[in-house]
Order: C-alpha cells, then structure tokens, then sequence
C-alpha cells in the first residue's frame, strides 16, 4: 500500500474497493464491503457523505458509518484555474497548514491528487453530522454578538500562532516556492491583482447585484487602484495563516459551543484581510455597525493573551477599515457556480454597507 489508489474522478468511482484501499493505508487488513454515495451536498457538486459497510475486522476498528468525500469530481476536464487551484489550495491547506495550528475542523482521513490527465484532488473527511452540530450558519442566518466573538477568539489563536512567523521566510515550509507559499502568491496573482480588470468583473457589475451598486463601488478603476494601496498599506502588518474563505457557510458550532471551521483556503496573509472577510459578512448590517468596534477590540485583547503583541485600537481600527474594500472586491464578483446567487447579494449588499460607511475609499486617498 505504498502507492495511492487512482483519485477517483467521478462520485461512482467511489467504491468500496477504492475505499478499502485507502482506509487500509491506517487501518491494515480491513474491508469496506459496500458503499453508497448520496446525492451532492451543498451548491458545488464537489462534495458527498458515503455510508459505508465493513468486515468484522474494519467493524472492530470502529470505523465509522459515514464519511465525507470531496475533490474534483469533473472527469479529465478542467473546470478552470480557480477552481483547480482552489481544489488544490484546500488539499494544502489541510496536509502542510493545519496540523501546525490548534483550530477546530473535521478530522482528515485521507488526502491525494493527480496531474495528469487534468488535476484532479480527493479528501477524505469524518462526518460532521456525527458531532451533533448545533448551528451551521446560511448567508441569511447570521451570527449574534456572542458567537462573532466566540469565532474572532478561535481565529486569534491561529493567527497568533503564526503571527509573522519564520516559517513564511524563504526556506520556511510556508515560505516561497512552497505549497503553502504557491497558495498565498496564486492567489494574489490569479485572483485579487486581475479580479478589476477580468471579464468577470464587467457581468458582475451589470447583473442584479451589481446594478444595486452605487455607481463609485463599481469603478474598476477605483477598485484597482485602492486594491493597490491597501496591499501597500497591509505590507506594515503582521501576516497570519488565514483561513482564506471567511464566510458563514464554512463554520459550524459544536454542542457545548465551541466554534469550527471548514473548507479552508489557508496562507500567509496580513491580519486585517481574514477580519473584514469573516466579520463583514457574517453580521447584519445593523448589529455589524453596533458590534465591530467592540469585536475588533476583543480580538485584539485575544492575540495579546495568546502571546503576541497587535496594533493599538486605532491603528488596528483604521486598516480594518480600509481592507473593506477586499469584501467588496470578492462578493461583487463572486461566481454563482461558487455560492447561490441570493449569498452573493447579501454578502455584496453587507460588503458595499461596509465599505460605505467606513468611506474605505478615502481612507486610501482615492
């Protein structure tokens, strides 16, 4: 078992022989005898809990019933170089990222990929539904002060753990050139550098959400050059692993409370961007224009009890501002083949809210 099995490439390549090959790799001489895939869950089609029968001996491993599997699931088709590097970036994430930080997310059983003939990612996960959760939010259920800062302390702690860390320095195992590193600099590259002048844009701004716009907030002119300046800006604060695609539909809370996260797109970036990516969207406009200040200030108080020493208020209050815009910048153009198009109005609706009330523009002189 020294090699991995071929990375299934459709859901009915899910089998119990396929299964049976990786879960023997930490479980020897077990079998899965059958297998059953559900229907997708969620809006991607990349994701599908497996019931699973087993052997006595895979039955006395107490292996569970259920699991998760997620990856590519299009054939030898690429679907485009975001979501290859997004598949990609969310195996890394989990393989060379996450077993470093102390975050609460779903057990990983079993992780690989493929180049050729496309790239093609498979991960294993536990199920979630065996922990019980008590609250998996939606883009229209947002949190309430006491769950924002129960998330804002969890997230403090990784980002403390990794607050300008040598291992983001060349030769560190975040650092350039590596996996981890590759995800900090394609997305910069691929994604937030190009996002004001890619045909995306155009459609974004033109299509219901965006036609909600006030004017200013669909320049790609303005965008691009206040996207510069922030990224200036941010160079003077400390970078953290982040999660990378802070939103509420990738947490969930534990039946005692305790906060997690999921699908993780985890680099190297300046604090403020994970704040305004999670806090943004994740409040109502109202409790968010009530509660930020005092969330940001408990944020702040975490990272200092967790060992390092941020910003004071205001310093950490005005780039926090400013970063708006980065919220924008995503849920404007979010893709509906990403999230439902209802999210991205309400997260680009709450984004816009933000940036407005904040004049993050101006903040950055434009």
């Amino acid at each position: 078992m020294n090699d991995h099995p071929p990375v299934p490439r459709s859901f009915d390549q899910v089998t119990p022989e396929w299964l049976t090959a990786v879960l023997r790799r930490t479980h020897p001489g077990i079998k899965v005898t059958s297998a059953k895939v559900d229907p997708t869950m969620g809006h991607k089609p990349n994701k599908a809990r497996v019931h699973l029968a087993y052997d006595a001996a895979g039955e006395q491993a107490g292996l569970p019933p259920t699991l998760v599997v997620k990856g590519t699931f299009n054939g030898t088709t690429s679907r485009g170089r975001i979501i290859d590097f997004s598949n990609m970036a969310e195996l890394v994430s989990y393989r060379d990222i996450l077993p470093r930080l102390t975050v609460n997310v779903p057990r990983l059983l079993y992780q690989t990929w493929e180049a050729e003939p496309s790239e093609a990612v498979v991960l294993l996960f536990e199920d979630m539904a065996t922990r019980e959760p008590t609250y998996f939010p939606t883009a229209f259920n947002t949190l309430d002060y006491g769950q924002a800062a129960r998330f804002l302390t969890a997230m403090a702690r990784f980002h403390a753990e990794s607050w300008n860390s040598p291992a983001f320095a060349p030769g560190g195992e975040w650092g350039p050139g590596t996996p981890a590193g590759e995800n900090a600099a394609r997305i910069r590259s691929d994604y937030f550098d190009i996002l004001p002048r890619s045909e995306h844009w155009q459609t974004s701004v033109v299509s219901p959400r965006g036609a909600a716009m006030p004017r200013k907030l669909r320049d790609p002119d303005r965008m691009e050059a206040g996207w510069l300046r922030l990224v200036a800006r941010l160079e003077a604060h400390a970078k953290v692993i982040v999660h990378g695609d802070e939103h509420l539909g990738n947490l969930f809370v534990e039946p005692d409370g305790t906060p997690g996260l999921y699908d993780f797109l985890a680099r190297g970036e300046a604090w403020p961007l994970g704040l305004v990516r999670f806090l943004i969207p994740a409040l109502d406009i109202l409790d968010r224009r009530a509660w930020e200040r005092a969330l940001l200030a408990g944020y702040l108080a975490d990272l200092r009890r967790f060992g390092v020493e941020p910003p004071g208020f205001e310093e950490a209050w005005l780039v926090y501002r400013a970063s708006a815009i980065c919220t924008l910048m995503i849920w404007l153009n979010n893709s509906s083949t990403w999230q439902p198009e209802a999210t991205n109005t309400a997260n680009a609706a709450r984004a816009a809210a933000a940036v407005m009330d904040h004049d993050s523009f101006g903040l950055l002189g434009l």
